[in-house]
């Protein structure tokens, strides 16, 4: 029996979900592949909340773009807030979305990243951090594509690890 129910592979995933958020792209290799780079984070957030609701809430997503925003340097509370709004919606619909195909999750996933990116993109815009593009169609594409090999990887961690 687990005592922890598999609290520490939620938090190491999340872990390597940050380090994945940081890591450049090797020099040698061309620039416009750091642009097919997901929203590890966003992804993992979302998957522990439809597999585990009951252990995976918004303090937790908040506390999650906190530590976000000090690793990428971006004002305080901006990752925080669109974590736990992304929690706060997927926490009330997970029962449905359970029930969807991995492609159907990945089409809510993408409005709802969407929205996220670009809420985030006029906020760093308008705090001068950044200049407006449309970078934040690209993540919420991409991250939508990912989206069923990240949930089979972390089902495979979730039973491994006896996540309950």
């Amino acid at each position: 029996m687990n005592p922890t129910r598999g609290g520490w592979a939620i938090v190491l995933t999340l872990g390597v979900a940050m380090v994945l958020s940081v890591v450049h792209v090797a020099e040698t290799w061309p620039q416009w592949l750091g642009w097919l780079r997901p929203n590890w984070i966003a992804l993992t957030v979302f998957y522990w909340v439809l597999a585990v609701p009951h252990r995976f809430g918004l303090i937790a997503a908040w506390l999650v773009g906190l530590f976000v925003d000090v690793l990428q340097g971006e004002p305080l509370g901006l990752n925080g807030i669109f974590l736990a709004v992304l929690t706060y919606i997927t926490w009330s619909l997970y029962e449905r979305l359970r029930m969807f195909a991995a492609f159907q999750q990945g089409v809510i996933l993408f409005g709802l990243l969407f929205f996220a990116e670009l809420s985030r993109m006029i906020a760093m815009s308008w705090l001068g951090e950044s200049q407006w593009n449309f970078g934040f169609l690209l993540v919420a594409i991409v991250s939508a594509l990912w989206w069923p090999l990240v949930r089979n990887a972390l089902n495979s961690v979730q039973r491994t690890c006896g996540v309950v």
